[in-house]
């Protein structure tokens, strides 16, 4: 028995990381529960299939289990307007 780690789950850890990451820079809290709903996240992807894409797949889908945090991009000041320098 050797002792490395199977493919699967280093794809597994991949996806898992990368969804946790991706999820907090969008602002979202890493709560027990968010951490939770990410291992399902990853289960019910992997229940799919368990292809080198895994990791992708699960940030793809990151906004079909976890509620999109509010934008709160700032209103440009001054306003924004349309205009020209003169060139015809």
């Amino acid at each position: 028995m050797s002792g490395g780690v199977a493919a699967p789950e280093i794809l597994c850890q991949q996806a898992l990381e990368q969804v946790l990451a991706y999820l907090a820079d969008d602002g979202v809290a890493l709560t027990a529960d968010t951490c939770r709903q990410a291992l399902r996240l990853v289960e019910s992807v992997l229940a799919e299939s368990a292809g080198p894409d895994l990791p992708a797949r699960c940030v793809g889908r990151i906004y079909e289990h976890f509620q999109r945090p509010a934008d709160s991009i700032p209103a440009a000041n001054p306003p924004l307007a349309r205009g020209h320098i003169g060139y015809d």
